[in-house]
């Protein structure tokens, strides 16, 4: 009996140590399996993110090399014209020196028969290029007199990544073809360390910061094969690529039964054009990867915990429940409640175990990477919309009911009426002409700097920059007169300044007018701009410019004079009745005199109420009354221009 029962003893022992490790390996086999899984997927994500720091270079390349190409491709054409020789009877030093002349790496002639009947890239020569889209694309170059360039494309020999441009000389038979090697371009170029950076480094090190990675390449498959951009001559399977592009991703498991390799698509974030020179191309990543070590950690869970079940059986369970709940419940769990954290937008909680050497250490790591590129890109985005706001006000995003720069489109609009103010300095070309281009930039900007806060500072925005004229709008009538008052005080302080320092001081002209204006954006797609189209607008700048005529410091027109809440409560006149340029109907225009010397100001306050009264009965075409106001204010005033100007309408 006692034999029995120690065999049943021993039998539920191993049966519950068996069950238990079974467990705790299918526990971790699953665990390791999804921490594998969720790797691979964050080394696709990492290839792609670093792939495109790639793409932005080489289109940045691409471009500056096809603007070289654009330059020199017709004076390479002209210079053999001007030789008066075929380009088969150019000896190979004469085709090296046209390359060193015009800065490109290799060049090739090619006739009718597509075939390369002259380069100075021996192994090219002779080259037959077979029937397809490519001939099809040089038949379409022939005699066209202009650079055509066919994207970028790998060596057929080599493997490398090149660039080539096309140039058919109007009324020859054959074709002259340059080719740049793009790498050896990045590395000379506006990137020399970036380039080199991501083909030794960038990549290197997603392999160098995880034991599990074996290897990761990236490969451009097109017409001339299937070539890795990491390692230069390196291919792949064809068979591997159809089974990419048939399902985007295919897995490999080595015979061993350890290595994993699995390939994937790329997709470029940008629109696919013709013109771009990666987008149409197909781009597959392959990440290899050792589960072995997986499998590994399994067996020897698996033997120890034989062996410890074995020989203290509830004491291995305490202990291991305790170790389980320790290293990697609780360390999980809080990395979910600090996901969740910051998921709620608390961008500065701790992330804990970042300094473990395990899974659990590198996942902690990843989350405290994540949490500072998220905060770091909330950042840039703050002092880029800061950025963009001096360039493009808020307050006209808000007027055509954007809430971002990001939501705005080619052809926005709306109508809205409002007051434009123009203000500029006068003379400023004579001015200008004592200073040096530095002296007049800081000269403006200083004096900007003065005006901006005071159209700011009284609900207007600035709409643009004329050199050193300003355009300025505001919903409210009132708040452009007092902005344009509040502008001559500040000229008073900027000119005391001036003269402080020896300088003389300058005037300015403001006009002001009120009217309907279409706020809108116009351009292209990849360059817009926000403007205001509208009669009035060129009202005010007409206003503006007679400032000048009638030498006094702020006009305004009789629309923005009607929208005021109470005109009395500024010194404001009428000075004349004039036909603009460019106009046909006669406008009011009003004085602002509030900032005149207190004798003038109070002689022209004496006749302003004739001068009103006048205006008023010119509009009902009773020019007997007008002139009657008009010859009052006159005698009241002798000499007065405004009563002058006025008298000279009642005609």
């Amino acid at each position: 009996m006692k034999r029995k029962v120690g065999l049943f003893l021993l039998a539920v022992m191993v049966s519950v140590t068996l069950g238990a490790t079974l467990v705790v390996s299918l526990v971790m086999y699953s665990l390791v399996s999804d921490k594998q899984a969720e790797d691979i997927q964050a080394l696709e994500r990492s290839l792609s993110d670093r792939f495109e720091v790639f793409i932005v270079m080489l289109r940045a390349e691409h471009g500056r090399i096809r603007t070289h190409m654009d330059e020199v491709l017709p004076k390479i054409a002209a210079d053999l014209d001007t030789l008066g020789r075929t380009p088969s009877e150019l000896t190979t030093t004469e085709l090296d020196a046209l390359t060193a002349k015009y800065d490109v790496q290799n060049i090739y002639f090619i006739d009718r028969s597509h075939k390369v009947f002259q380069t100075n890239l021996a192994y090219d020569m002779d080259l037959q290029f077979p029937k397809s889209e490519f001939t099809a694309f040089l038949d379409t170059v022939y005699g066209q007199g202009k650079v055509m360039n066919d994207g970028i494309d790998l060596s057929t020999i080599t493997g490398t990544l090149r660039t080539y441009s096309y140039l058919g000389p109007s009324g020859k038979d054959y074709i002259i073809e340059t080719s740049t090697d793009v790498r050896d371009r990045l590395g000379s170029g506006d990137f020399g360390w970036m380039s080199k950076y991501f083909f030794e480094d960038l990549f290197a090190d997603s392999v160098n910061s995880n034991a599990y990675v074996k290897g990761i390449d990236i490969y451009l498959v097109n017409a001339s094969g299937l070539w890795s951009l990491l390692h230069v001559g390196s291919k792949l399977d064809p068979a591997i690529v159809a089974e990419v592009e048939r399902k985007d991703r295919h897995k490999i498991m080595a015979a061993d039964g350890r290595t994993l390799t699995v390939y994937s698509r790329y997709r470029s974030k940008g629109p696919e054009t013709k013109d771009d020179p990666v987008s149409t191309k197909v781009v597959i990543r392959e990440i290899t990867y050792d589960t072995g070590l997986a499998r590994e950690a399994v067996i020897r869970v698996v033997g120890s915990a034989l062996l410890v079940l074995a020989l203290a059986l509830p004491v291995v369970f305490w202990i291991a429940s305790r170790l389980l709940q320790k290293q990697l419940l609780d360390p999980l769990l809080a990395l979910r409640g600090e996901a969740g954290a910051i998921a709620g937008g608390d961008l500065d909680h701790a992330i804990a175990n970042t300094g473990r050497r395990d899974e659990i250490g590198s996942l902690a790591k990843s989350f405290d990477m994540m949490r500072g590129a998220v905060r770091r890109t909330i950042v840039d985005l703050k002092q880029t919309n800061l950025s963009i706001e001096r360039f493009v006000p808020h307050a006209f995003l808000t007027m055509i009911g954007k809430p971002s720069i990001v939501s705005v489109e080619l052809g926005d609009n709306t109508r809205k009426e409002m007051t434009v103010l123009f203000s500029d300095i006068r003379s400023f070309t004579t001015l200008s002409e004592k200073m040096t281009p530095d002296e007049n930039f800081n000269f403006i900007n200083l004096y900007l700097a003065r005006m901006g806060p005071v159209i700011r500072d009284n609900n207007g925005f600035i709409d643009k920059y004329i050199g050193d004229a300003i355009m300025a709008l505001f919903e409210n009538a009132d708040d452009a007169v007092r902005c344009s008052l509040a502008m001559v005080d500040m000229l008073a302080e900027f000119n005391a300044g001036r003269q402080a320092n020896g300088e003389t001081p300058i005037a300015i002209g403001v006009g002001l007018n009120t009217g309907s204006l279409m706020l809108g954006t116009i351009g292209e797609q990849h360059r817009m701009d926000g403007t205001v189209i509208s009669d009035a607008v060129n009202l005010g700048s007409r206003i503006e410019s007679l400032t000048k005529v009638y030498k006094v410091g702020v006009l305004l027109s009789e629309f923005t004079y009607a929208r005021l809440a109470d005109p009395k409560a500024y010194d404001i006149r009428p000075i004349d009745i004039v036909v603009v340029k460019g106009k046909t109907r006669p406008v009011t225009i009003f004085e602002v005199f509030d900032h005149n010397s207190p004798a003038d100001r109070g002689a022209k306050a004496g006749t302003r109420e004739l001068l009103l009264s006048g205006v008023d009965a010119l509009h009902k075409h009773d020019t007997a009354a007008a002139r009657r106001c008009f010859e009052e204010s006159l005698m009241r005033l002798p000499g007065d221009p405004a009563a002058v100007n006025l008298l000279k309408a009642c005609v």
